[in-house]
């Protein structure tokens, strides 16, 4: 049991990280400020997403089907099999990736956030517009909205 137990959490700690990197590493691969590779990103996500989900689709229904009718060792055989597939076709395309460099640690910017909502915890939002994202010098924002107003834990 403690054999499965483990199995289990490294599985689910390996599909946390991978999807939510995967979608940020071929985010990486596009320009934003160029219109026709901005357009690519959209494409991009949508087959992106539309392969997730048909692979959600045929594990839950193709492979039980197989691993009930057939055998496990087929099941286990073809995921074995497919997963050998995605890690050839994604190291092929090593040397044309784009790389962003990294701007630091990501476990120190985690805990600047924290320290800095700890700190901010009791600020009032200001009744003028609020931008949530400025990226470059010249100030790329974003304009929020009370479409979606949320609520801060530490408002609660």
């Amino acid at each position: 049991m403690t054999f499965l137990y483990i199995a289990l959490y490294l599985i689910a700690l390996g599909t946390g990280g991978l999807k939510s990197s995967i979608s940020g590493f071929g985010s990486d691969q596009f320009d934003d400020k160029d219109p026709k590779e901005k357009a690519q990103m959209a494409f991009f996500f949508n087959r992106f997403f539309f392969i997730i989900s048909m692979g959600t689709l045929m594990a839950v229904t193709v492979l039980v089907y197989i691993q009930d009718e057939v055998g496990r060792s087929w099941a286990y055989g073809i995921c074995t099999v497919s997963m050998a597939i995605a890690i050839a076709v994604f190291l092929s395309g090593t040397k044309s990736y784009r790389y962003k460099k990294s701007q630091g640690s990501p476990v120190v910017q985690i805990f600047q956030i924290i320290a800095a909502s700890i700190r901010k915890r009791k600020t009032e939002l200001p009744q003028s517009i609020v931008y949530l994202y400025e990226d470059t010098p010249e100030g790329l924002r974003i304009e929020h909205t009370d479409q979606f107003r949320y609520v801060s834990l530490f408002q609660l």
